[in-house]
């Protein structure tokens, strides 16, 4: 039995740039960002924010089971 359907990149790379629904189409082309770009800038204060915030609430929990 062989593999009628192309791999997922090969069909992607036949077409790029067809879409089976404008709104897709639409949000690509305009509205999409990489959302990991918008979240990056603000690792800085909340990874250690939220690393204190941790660090508190297990020293109450160590302290309220003692």
């Amino acid at each position: 039995m062989q593999n009628k359907q192309p791999a997922p990149d090969d069909a992607l790379a036949e077409h790029p740039l067809d879409y089976s629904d404008p709104e897709l189409r639409a949000y690509t082309e305009e509205q999409a960002e990489d959302m990991l770009d918008t979240v990056v800038h603000y690792m800085p204060v909340v990874l250690p924010v939220m690393g204190a915030l941790l660090i508190f609430m297990l020293a109450f929990i160590a302290v309220f089971m003692a």
